[in-house]
């Protein structure tokens, strides 16, 4: 008997292969046009060209339209409403057909040290996987952390954050802790899409991320906002007084409260209790990935003699995992339609930024929170309050990278209309952007839950408490401490 290929005898073999591979990419895409989904859209997209039509008189050119780009982006990724993916396409087919920025500047993102890192990243957690090695790392850590779920996370959490100190590029830290992470949830029992598995991977990825706020050159985002403020108002803060003014409450007091959160949020057995075993042997690949390794870290560590960016370090190491010589992994087993999406998204995400700059549309958000907020008048304290709760808004809307480039510049109003001293209004912006609402807020959060396999709904769960807790909790204990050792009145 001949074997039906289809419930349509009309569709021929190449229909048949084209529908399939559709198939799996709007599987791939999740893509959902149910009625509730398609209003949503239509209400995104008509507010978006309403901001862009509004008539705004003393505004530059293209600024109300940048706006309206960014609202509309921003919207996408915060409700899910679009694939990630295809909310990074519309947000470049939008910039570059308005012109709100240069397309260099626009496009520069998916070279920039970020892109590099993802992609570089995801190749070497293969090779990783596929040699061995990040399963030899991770029993030899399991060890001495499996006593319970509560220890394993705490485990994760102080390790990278020890690594903080060593590694100055958050982007660097995950590339060699989440392949680590992974294989120590397959050694557990914690399956990729369970509660253990992505309080795991969120320990490494927003556990470190929040945390490194603590050390000035680990995080990015410090480095940024101090150095804006330095343009502006001269030199600030140096290393051993920012740790000072910042390891006690973001780092100690932020770690304390992300760890109870986890494990209210995500409640799970405890990990599986394997007898000790004698060490595996090392296979040659593992040991010929130890010593790319080895040397990837040296160089993250002395960037500051050679220069050389993080991503692009990343990505030697990736090409050398994927010569023939080494033999230690294949490109179609680095990727998937997932993870592949973003080294897309990432870009978008930086791209905010750029068109926030270039079409006026971030000098006009800075006017209308100038306008709103009435500054004269406020204690220091207050003011302390309204720029770390401003620089967390504003960041919503045009991510961490934005929200420097908005605020940084009304520090010296706020310092004016208040007497908070710039330091410690720096001290708050930075307080207020150690709370990221939701995963594209920050480019480290969304690198890392893109290579650990995390859905964004599910960080989610994670990161909106965890963001209400950093302006609750976190926030007074900043003002106190602050106080308490003569930063501020």
């Amino acid at each position: 008997m001949q074997r039906e290929t289809s419930e349509d005898p009309r569709l021929t073999h190449s229909e048949l292969g084209l529908a399939g591979v559709a198939g799996r990419m709007s599987k791939a895409l999740a893509l959902d046009l149910s009625a509730k989904r398609v209003a949503l859209l239509a209400c995104i997209g008509l507010f978006g060209a309403g901001v862009a039509l509004m008539p705004m008189s003393g505004v530059t050119e293209g600024a109300m339209t940048g706006l309206a780009i960014v609202i509309v982006t921003v919207a996408l990724m915060a409700t899910s409403a679009l694939p990630g993916l295809v909310t990074a396409l519309i947000f470049f087919a939008l910039a570059l057909a308005t012109q709100t920025a240069p397309a260099m500047a626009v496009l520069s993102s998916f070279w920039a040290n970020a892109t590099m890192l993802i992609f570089g990243g995801l190749i070497i957690g293969a090779a990783a996987e596929r040699s061995g090695l990040g399963r030899y790392v991770a029993r030899g850590l399991m060890q001495k952390f499996l006593g319970s779920y509560f220890k394993l996370l705490a485990g994760v959490l102080i390790g990278t954050f020890g690594l903080s100190f060593l590694l100055p590029s958050t982007m660097g830290r995950l590339a060699i802790t989440i392949p680590i992470v992974t294989a120590i949830c397959k050694e557990v029992g914690y399956e990729p899409g369970s509660n253990g598995y992505a309080a795991m991977v969120l320990t490494a990825v927003a556990g470190n991320f929040t945390t490194s706020y603590a050390i000035l050159p680990a995080n990015l985002t410090n480095v940024i906002t101090i150095g804006a403020a330095e343009s502006l108002f001269g030199p600030q803060l140096g290393y051993i007084e920012y740790l000072v003014c910042c390891a006690p409450v973001l780092g100690a007091l932020k770690g304390a409260t992300f760890l109870a959160l986890l494990l209210m949020l995500f409640p799970a057995p405890a990990p599986l209790q394997q007898p000790p075993a004698a060490p595996l042997p090392l296979s040659r690949a593992a040991r010929r990935l130890a010593v790319v390794l080895g040397a990837t870290v040296a160089l993250w560590a002395s960037d500051v003699l050679h220069g050389l960016k993080p991503g692009w370090i990343a990505m030697g190491a990736a090409v050398l995992c994927l010569l023939p010589p080494l033999g230690l992994v294949r490109l179609r087993e680095c990727f998937d339609v997932n993870r592949l999406s973003a080294v897309i998204i990432v870009p978008a995400v930086q791209g905010i930024a750029t068109v926030l700059t270039h079409s006026g549309a971030g000098g006009l958000i800075a006017a209308l929170i100038s306008t709103v907020i009435p500054l004269h008048g406020l204690s220091q304290t207050l003011g302390f309050v309204v720029i770390a709760v401003t620089s967390a808004l504003v960041a919503t809307v045009a991510t961490v990278v934005g929200a420097i480039a908005i605020v940084t510049p009304m520090l010296g109003e706020v310092q004016a209309a208040t007497g908070l001293p710039t330091k410690a209004g720096l001290l708050a912006q930075i307080t207020g952007l150690q709370a990221p609402l939701l995963h594209y807020v920050a480019t480290p959060i969304m690198v890392g839950i893109a290579m650990g396999g995390v859905s964004p709904r599910m960080a989610a769960r994670m990161l909106v408490p965890l963001a209400v807790s950093g302006l609750v909790i976190v926030l007074p204990a900043m003002i106190g401490w602050l106080r308490l050792i003569g930063v501020m009145q």
